[in-house]
């Protein structure tokens, strides 16, 4: 397991005030229940046009904030290994970002953890702002950058609607309760021709072999929601971007040696599959997506 952050404490405890909820992408409330995860159910939706797969009961909204307070570790080193994991994933999304632009603009990272990405686009001309909701983190981030970084989730930051050129968030939206407000956010806090980019995990296409292994399928409770290219563009419609890309992207260098290896070996092969068929064609095993959405 990854060890930038720490989960070793609570889910025994979160597992004893859980919620029921409906699908987070379609709002059905059938499902089937498809495995177990730390004690947490993972549940797959009913609805033909859907089939999100979630955690399902999950935790309340307080006892996941509570658990956030401690969710990363005090080492002096692990923001480091967090950047060794992201740097060419922060690397490439700066790219994106000027893609079509003149000049650099107002950049929002939404879970922007210890500041890396920040500290990267800001290198690079761009105005930052930042929202984590670790107290620790959030104030390494502020250390790093300089810039403004409000420790809360973005349903609760004080933010200008139309302020922001591009909204990031990174690996961000499998945490939350509810992902959809979430992108209606990013969305209403977008200038009109912003561009947001969001990185999501998809694990569903490996869980037959993760319960083989003996591995986690999601991270629960860390991880609430699994995102297919089917379940977060239909997202991203009917909030209201009107374009929407889907990318490979980069791999992730994770510090646990499985999922480095599986991600520079299919990460890789779904970007040459990708190359080779300009973008039409997305292997499942990829293991997380980009998406580049643009508001009109």
């Amino acid at each position: 397991m990854p060890r930038y952050y720490s989960c070793d404490h609570k889910p025994v405890e979160l597992l004893a005030g859980l919620a029921e909820t409906a699908c987070p992408c379609c709002g059905e409330s059938s499902s089937r229940t498809i495995g177990q995860d730390n004690g947490f159910a993972v549940v797959k939706c009913r609805a033909e046009d859907c089939g999100m797969v979630y955690v399902n009961p999950r935790p309340t909204p307080q006892g996941l904030k509570e658990f956030y307070r401690t969710y990363y570790p005090e080492q002096a080193d692990v923001s480091d290994r967090w950047e060794d994991e992201m740097h060419l994933i922060f690397d490439e999304v700066c790219d994106w970002m000027m893609q079509g632009r003149n000049a650099p603009g107002d950049v929002l990272d939404v879970g922007c953890s210890y500041g890396h990405f920040l500290s990267n686009a800001a290198r690079r001309g761009w105005r930052t702002t930042g929202i984590e909701p670790s107290p620790g983190a959030a104030a390494m981030a502020r250390n790093l950058t300089g810039g403004p970084v409000q420790e809360c989730g973005i349903e609760s930051a004080e933010l200008t609607p139309g302020s922001f050129d591009a909204v990031v968030s990174l690996y961000v939206l499998e945490h939350v309760p509810d992902p959809r407000s979430v992108m209606n956010r990013i969305y209403d806090v977008l200038l009109p021709g912003g561009q947001a980019i969001i990185r999501v995990p998809y694990a569903e296409p490996f869980m037959p072999f993760f319960k083989l292994l003996r591995r986690p399928l999601m991270l629960a409770p860390m991880h609430l929601n699994d995102f297919s290219p089917k379940v977060m563009s239909r997202i991203g419609r009917e909030v209201g971007f009107s374009r929407i890309e889907v990318e490979v992207g980069c791999p992730r260098r994770s510090s646990d040696m499985v999922e480095r290896v599986g991600a520079f070996v299919l990460g890789n092969a779904a970007k040459f599959a990708e190359s080779c068929s300009r973008g039409r064609l997305l292997l499942p095993l990829a293991g997380a997506f980009s998406y580049r959405l643009w508001k009109s």
